[in-house]
């Protein structure tokens, strides 16, 4: 019995929380995008959605989430945006060498290292 109610306490206190987190949503007229792993999380969202943005990592499941005014009235289309390389990151070219070469290298394009298993690859995000 006694684990029966914690669990229906634990329900209403989650119900309170997140009426509560949708709520100051909906206030501060707030918009998210996921952009995937946590590299550079903040760099990148600011990158998409200009300096007002935020990305935060979800430590649990290291993805990226980005946080960032919505438009007034219908938001224009986002650009498709596709992914190439700029090679491998190294203590050569970190993730500050990686960005620069895919900012060369692709039209607003943005990099980020990755591991590949052993191996740590420079991606890069770009729009179409």
């Amino acid at each position: 019995m006694e684990k029966s109610l914690s669990l229906i306490y634990e329900k209403k206190k989650t119900n309170y929380v997140y009426s509560f987190t949708v709520e100051n949503k909906v206030k501060a007229n707030t918009c998210t995008e996921g952009l995937g792993n946590c590299q550079q999380c903040d760099e990148r969202c600011k990158a998409n959605h200009g300096p007002a943005a935020k990305g935060g990592c979800d430590p649990k499941f290291q993805l990226c989430t980005c946080y960032y005014p919505c438009g007034q009235g219908p938001s224009p289309p986002q650009p498709k945006k596709c992914y190439g390389g700029a090679g491998v990151c190294s203590d050569k070219c970190g993730p500050q060498c990686c960005n620069q070469n895919c900012a060369q290298k692709y039209n607003q394009g943005t990099g980020f290292c990755d591991s590949i298993g052993h191996t740590y690859l420079c991606k890069c995000q770009y729009n179409c």
